[in-house]
């Protein structure tokens, strides 16, 4: 609080100007938060990456008392539509919350990940890359050098991996901003559901999945090498008179293969009894997991999501992102490499995992690690834009940025003509002119201050956000709290035209 405020708040209490200071003061404005990932894929892993995100920033934001925060989702690869691609533009942050989005060999992510990154730019929306898996590099790649170009963009505000941070550091981010390494989200599995193990089973859970993934990913290993290890593990376990029961992550292929494994051991007629049903939610899931007192599993978010509730997991190796989750939990023989498969090598691991148990200390660390990732961005942003917008903008200036588009239906001409002081743009041929009668001048009239108070600038949603910011910013403007894109400032709490520029409001609350 600088003194003149300190000093006009002690000498004018009762100042229509010191009451609306103080009643603004008192506002809780709404943040708005995207996901933006996974969420619809039948793989449902990724829905766990989702749903354990929203549960991290619902609880940092309750315990660091921040009260209004709404979370939206959209599938990257689903939600294509204008329609839904305007939450982004609606919303004050967007989150890529995690899984192996760093990749361009296969799943074309890049293209999915760039019509949510176009529009954050283009509208000033911050971005962060929280816990993504890193998979490969190569500059001759159409879909690599779009990544890249992505992560260096301006809207881009933090990067997180859940894996190979070193690398992501030295062959995609060029700029200031580096990625630290942290924990899976899907690591608060267990809260995120408010779901415990069953201490009292007796079930190994067996984690199929799809015939090719192997290879997909450039490790050898046939249909036919699959179902003979696991049918091998079944015996064995059969042998010890261990029950088991086959699961799959919800991934149709995974399902289809699971099938053909009933079959290939002679039990097809009995897939209900040796199967979990297919989960259709992340929640499903990661209720069929808790029902087991081991796994073995090829799915990554099969292991997490049994480690998250202290169930022993072996995992098969056919992607380096296991690899790294077994040696960042300090169980890298649970994840068994290809040229070790074999039924009794596999079962042999999973029985030594089942007498060790796992290291309550590296969960707890993990944990706070994934904490960290979502709490370390998201906190210091939204009490910042919560201080931004308990300002009384009413008696300063208001400037736009940019001409509005004068051709759409939805344009507000009334707020335009009665708010707006004055237009700004870097257009020659517009500078001189007029729009929706008010003058526009070159961006360099900002640089003057009238009656030492700066004007407040929206940004125009018909130019792009970033040039306009970075002009502003070389001008001494401070981002959000001297600034703002079209759709932010319409949720501050005071403005001009708002029902808060009458005083009485405060004495009706």
């Amino acid at each position: 609080m600088s003194l003149y405020i300190r000093v006009r708040n002690k000498l004018f209490p009762k100042s229509e100007v010191v009451k609306r200071y103080k009643y603004a003061l008192k506002q809780n404005p709404e943040i708005r938060v995207l996901l933006a990932g996974l969420m619809q894929s039948t793989n449902l892993g990724d829905g766990v990456i989702s749903d354990c995100v929203e549960y991290l920033i619902r609880k940092v934001s309750e315990e660091n008392k921040i009260k209004k925060v709404k979370v939206n989702t959209r599938d990257i690869r689903k939600d294509k539509s204008s329609a839904k691609l305007a939450a982004v533009r609606n919303s004050d942050l967007v989150i890529i919350p995690g899984g192996g989005m760093i990749k361009y060999q296969v799943e074309n992510l890049p293209v999915a990940l760039e019509r949510v990154m176009s529009r954050a730019e283009h509208y000033g929306i911050p971005v962060m890359f929280n816990a993504v898996g890193v998979e490969g590099y190569d500059i001759e790649d159409e879909g690599c050098r779009l990544l890249l170009d992505m992560l260096s963009r301006y809207c881009v505000k933090k990067i997180t991996s859940r894996d190979y941070a070193d690398f992501l550091n030295e062959n995609y981010l060029k700029g200031d901003i580096k990625a630290t390494r942290v924990a899976d989200p899907a690591v608060w599995a267990a809260e995120a559901y408010d779901i415990t193990k069953d201490a009292d089973s007796q079930i190994v859970g067996l984690g199929i999945a799809r015939a090719g993934l192997f290879e997909d990913y450039g490790t050898s290993c046939s249909k036919e090498e699959l179902l003979e290890l696991w049918s091998g593990i079944i015996r064995i376990l059969d042998k010890n008179n261990i029950k088991w029961k086959l699961f799959t992550n919800g991934f149709r292929k995974d399902e289809d293969f699971l099938r053909e494994l009933a079959e290939y051991i002679g039990r097809a007629d009995e897939l209900e009894e040796i199967s979990v049903p297919t989960p259709v939610t992340p929640r499903e899931l990661a209720e069929g997991i808790s029902q087991f007192k081991g796994i073995i599993a090829c799915r990554m978010h099969a292991n997490i999501i049994a480690y998250s509730m202290g169930i022993p997991c072996v995992g098969l190796v056919w992607n380096d992102k296991l690899r790294f989750f077994g040696e960042s939990i300090g169980c890298s023989k649970q994840f068994v490499e290809r040229d070790k498969f074999s039924p009794k090598y596999v079962t042999d691991v999973f029985f030594e995992a089942m007498e060790k148990g796992f290291d309550e200390d590296i969960l707890e660390r993990e944990k706070k690690s994934a904490y960290e990732s979502i709490a370390g961005l998201f906190v210091p942003y939204a009490k910042g834009i919560i201080d931004c917008r308990r300002r009384d903008l009413t008696n300063i200036k208001l400037v736009c940025y940019g001409a509005p588009n004068l051709e759409s239906d939805k344009l507000n001409r009334e707020f335009f003509e009665n708010c707006v002081d004055y237009f700004v743009s870097d257009d020659d041929s517009l500078v001189g002119t007029q729009c929706l009668s008010r003058p526009v001048y070159s961006t360099q009239v900002l640089r003057k201050k009238l009656f030492g108070r700066r004007p407040f600038v929206i940004i125009s949603e018909t130019i792009d956000y970033t040039p306009a910011a970075k002009t502003l910013m070389t001008m001494g403007y401070k981002e959000r709290f001297d600034f703002t894109n079209m759709h932010s400032y319409k949720r501050y709490v005071f403005k001009k035209g708002d029902v808060f520029t009458d005083i009485s409001a405060p004495k009706n609350q």
